[in-house]
């Protein structure tokens, strides 16, 4: 038994194991030039790993990293056509399951009628655990991914559509490595998203009718309070006017708070409506392309000045620093 203890004792105190390559269990070469594989990369518990597919050009290396995530009740799979898009651009794509989604799901969990309109607890409960266990995920997935030649750590955006999207919004606040976040049809407000309801004395009463656990899964997610950590990554988001999961006028008002986050740096903030419901549009996509295209094949942002910062002198003409190489 002293035995046992002591070896407990050494590997708590060893932590973690270190970070290895993802495990390949498929590769192929694709139309394109391109290649396609199924790994398997580790998640924040040992029993459970991620499964994901990553897609990127042939021979190439030192990639931006783009993950893109999934819509509730989705896969990795249908981020796939996504991926193919992206990789020929030059980026390392990968689209992983998330949890309780895909390979990670569990019989009979999806069950119940009209889960994805959300309000009601067990709904509520499915859908923000897999956002929750899936961010905790996220660090060790970068951890495996960085270890790939084929990959720059240094260069990582993240996207997603619905439920993918508001995951990406998390991550803009929590996961320091991420530089660029497209959400697509996401949501800001959690409590606002899952309640259905704007706030006020209405929407406290429904989040009071929540057991305790999902109040605080839920508070320990929303962006709509931690607005003020993503600046200055690169945001796109894109919203449906018409969506009846996501009321407009809650990115509304999210929109206007990060246009004054983002004054000193407005170029890295856009927010595009367009005149549809919950969906996917081409014309999406295609600005949360060209917003990895533009800001993760770009220098990286300076981070905030500090107050008390001493400014720097500007360089003489025969002493500045040679321009960027071109890209």
């Amino acid at each position: 038994m002293r035995a046992l203890s002591l070896l407990v004792g050494l590997i708590l105190l060893a932590g973690p194991l270190a970070a290895a390559e993802p495990e390949v269990l498929e590769r192929a070469e694709i139309a394109g030039d391109l290649v396609r594989e199924r790994l398997l990369l580790r998640g924040c518990e040992p029993g459970s790993p991620v499964p994901a597919i990553a897609v990127y050009p042939k021979g190439a290396a030192r990639l931006p990293l783009v993950l893109l995530m999934h819509w509730f009740q989705g896969s990795k799979e249908v981020m796939e056509p996504w991926a193919k898009e992206l990789a020929p651009q030059g980026f390392f794509v990968v689209a992983p399951d998330l949890y309780l989604h895909g390979e990670r799901s569990v019989k009979g969990i999806f069950d119940r009628p009209n889960l994805p309109d959300l309000g009601e607890e067990y709904s509520v409960f499915i859908h923000q655990t897999s956002i929750s266990h899936s961010a905790l995920d996220f660090p060790y997935l970068l951890d495996d991914l960085a270890a790939r030649p084929e990959v720059d750590a240094k260069r990582v955006g993240v996207g997603g559509f619905s439920m993918g999207a508001g995951l990406s919004l998390v991550l803009a606040w929590r996961e320091p490595r991420v530089s660029v976040v497209a959400s697509i049809v996401g949501a800001a407000d959690f409590w606002w998203d899952v309640t259905k309801i704007p706030p006020g004395a209405d929407q406290d009463a429904k989040r009071l009718s929540y057991g305790p656990a999902v109040q605080r899964l839920v508070t320990s997610l929303d962006v709509s309070t931690r607005l003020d950590r993503i600046p200055p990554k690169a945001l796109y988001v894109a919203s449906g006017r018409k969506d009846h999961f996501i009321d407009i006028e809650s990115m509304r008002r999210v929109s206007e708070r990060l246009r004054k986050l983002y004054e000193a740096t407005p170029e890295r903030f856009r927010f595009h409506e367009e005149d549809v419901g919950h969906e996917f549009t081409e014309s999406m996509r295609r600005g949360a392309t060209e917003w990895f295209v533009k800001f993760l094949k770009a220098p990286p942002a300076p981070a905030p000045k500090k107050e008390g910062d001493a400014p720097k002198p500007e360089p003489k003409k025969d002493d500045a620093p040679p321009a960027p190489p071109a890209r």
